[in-house]
């Protein structure tokens, strides 16, 4: 960064950045530019806080009088959601989120964008969801949100592969009753294609991990998403490039949705732009 808006002063405000870990996030570099060029007078900070420390480190916020918000990401969502003062719809249909906005008397308001994220990145690589096959992988904050808005855009069917089967039961059973036109359902048979393939699980994240769901089940797909976002590409990602998909990094789905996040933090960006190396 650089300008005067990059010195740290008695009167910068700031939004934390919640995680565990954090060194894989990617929106601070584009979001501290922002903040830069446009004197905004800001900063986000990264923070990496213990999940039986979330509780405190929220309270904590509360009392912070330049505090604007707070970024969430894994694995404190749904505990952003359940700690929040108010949250939006969207939020608690998926009982996750990964925005909070501290009001000015202290109270904490969440949304949940990571759906709008994934449907705008999906978008910008010229992929619609709209009577489409999409598969989820992972239910949990991030992955619940996606369904979700898979199901708003009008995909066609949705399979759900969840590990823990009572997750899946519910988030299907949820978006059945608000889409009963949606086929939602937690298998995929051996004769049915996928069109959009979509990692929201943490596999990948480390060495080793086994890939998310099988390439060779996908090889008729439109593309293959991630929203791993350190490593950059997943071998999941890179196992799919190498066999001729189209696929989708993770920092893709992050940086579509720093537009929306910085106007639910109170700043006027109508359109942010991001160059490639925020991709990187």
């Amino acid at each position: 960064m650089s300008g005067d808006s990059a010195r740290i002063s008695g009167s910068t405000r700031f939004i934390a950045l919640i995680g565990h870990p954090v060194v894989q996030v990617k929106s601070p570099e584009p979001l501290n530019r922002w903040f830069d060029e446009h004197a905004a007078g800001a900063v986000i900070l990264p923070m990496d806080v213990q999940s039986d420390r979330v509780g405190a480190f929220l309270e904590a916020m509360r009392a912070t009088e330049n505090c604007i918000g707070v970024s969430v990401t894994m694995p404190h969502k749904q505990a952003a959601f359940a700690l929040a003062d108010e949250v939006s719809d969207r939020a608690r249909q998926v009982r996750a989120a990964n925005i909070l906005r501290r009001t000015t008397d202290g109270r904490l308001v969440g949304d949940m964008v990571d759906g709008i994220g994934m449907m705008t990145a999906l978008e910008a690589n010229g992929v619609s969801v709209v009577s489409r096959h999409v598969l989820v992988v992972g239910a949990g904050g991030a992955g619940t949100a996606i369904i979700h808005a898979a199901a708003e855009k009008g995909a066609a069917v949705i399979t759900v592969i969840e590990a823990d089967v009572a997750r899946a039961r519910e988030v299907v059973s949820g978006v059945s009753t608000r889409h009963p036109d949606i086929r939602v359902r937690t298998d995929l048979p051996a004769s049915d294609t996928v069109d959009i393939a979509i990692n929201a699980s943490p596999a990948g994240m480390k060495p080793g991990d086994p890939h998310p769901f099988p390439l060779e089940r996908l090889a008729g797909s439109t593309i293959i998403a991630d929203v791993v976002t350190r490593p950059a590409l997943t071998p999941w990602l890179v196992a799919a490039r190498e066999q001729g998909l189209k696929i989708q990094a993770g920092a893709e789905m992050t940086l579509a949705q720093l537009s929306i996040q910085l106007n639910f933090w109170g700043f006027p960006a109508e359109a942010v732009q991001f160059s490639k190396r925020d991709r990187a």
